[in-house]
């Protein structure tokens, strides 16, 4: 599956972690953040040159992965 990226004029601080910030918030080594959003499991927002994840959608595969 392509990646999902989408592209953002003004991100929130409180809406957005980087890929870093997202594999600790997964408790996950960031090659598998960047693995999930290679295979298009996770969608990407680009701001500038940063690459961002969307809270909300970390905590529901944080959510998801729990019941697993």
């Amino acid at each position: 599956m392509p990646a999902k990226i989408r592209r953002i004029n003004r991100p929130s601080t409180d809406d957005f972690l980087t890929a870093e910030e997202a594999a600790k918030y997964l408790d996950v080594k960031s090659t598998v953040i960047r693995n999930y959003l290679a295979e298009g499991k996770l969608t990407t927002f680009k701001f500038k040159t940063y690459t961002l994840l969307d809270i909300k959608e970390l905590k529901d595969w944080k959510d998801y992965r729990s019941i697993r």
